[in-house]
């Protein structure tokens, strides 16, 4: 006796060992309408290597039953439809991790130099303050005042200081500056909030929070207060009368 065999799609993988899920269609005569009508089923079919990817169209045969549910296997991959979209799916997937690896080590090598340029910044006010010590304080130990300059000096090869040659390169990119610009805004929203919340600010606190507030303003929890301040300070972005 011929075994049965149908053609499918495979509609699930990976969820069970050696199985798959395929969904047969199949076109039947529906007398009551007197219409063709198309039939699904779906199988739990055996898949002894671990082949068929989702969206395989197979050919599948029927065996001896392996369990209640499986008396299917696959005898052979027609299209292999869903293996080109899983080797798809690895290299994009290999690609994002590369843009990913590529961007980490952007923003690693833009912290360095960031950090680099502060800590330069850092050492010549640090060198300024020692030439300023040493040129007006005659108590101070000198031969430790040298030193400190000297060492300075030689980290970053300057001659003499103050100098007219560039010690630092100041150009910024658009990405530095507006970053620079977030950073000063974000700083200056933090100081009238922490200027509102203060006592002294306690009238001009109230009578924001009455205006834009849907509950009592005595009510409200000083986080909560906060973050209303917040969005009223970016939403009206003009000035109010606080105290610094």
């Amino acid at each position: 006796m011929a075994r049965q065999n149908f053609v499918g799609l495979v509609v699930s993988q990976g969820k069970m060992h050696k199985t798959v899920k395929v969904r047969v269609q199949t076109k039947i005569h529906d007398a009551k309408i007197n219409k063709d009508v198309f039939k699904r089923k779906d199988y739990l079919v055996h898949d002894e290597g671990n082949l068929c990817k989702e969206g395989d169209i197979v050919r599948i045969e029927s065996i001896p039953k392996i369990s209640a549910r499986k008396f299917f296997a696959v005898a052979e991959i027609k299209v292999d439809k869903g293996q080109q979209f899983a080797l798809y799916e690895k290299l994009a997937q290999e690609k994002v991790a590369q843009e990913e690896s590529q961007l980490v080590k952007e923003f690693v090598s833009r912290r360095e130099n960031l950090q680099r340029v502060i800590t330069k910044i850092e050492d010549l006010k640090a060198l300024d303050r020692i030439v300023h010590t040493a040129q007006t304080d005659p108590d101070a130990s000198r031969e430790a005042l040298v030193k400190q300059i000297n060492e300075i000096k030689q980290k970053y090869n300057i001659d003499s200081w103050p100098t007219d040659k560039p010690v630092l390169d100041l150009e910024l990119t658009s990405d530095k500056l507006e970053l620079a610009e977030m950073q000063t805004r974000e700083t200056h929203i933090h100081r009238i909030l922490d200027a509102l919340m203060s006592d002294e600010n306690a009238g001009v606190r109230k009578e924001i929070l009455s205006k834009v507030a849907k509950k009592n303003v005595d009510e409200l929890k000083p986080g909560i207060q906060k973050n209303i301040l917040r969005k009223y300070v970016l939403d009206v972005r003009n000035e109010v009368p606080i105290k610094f």
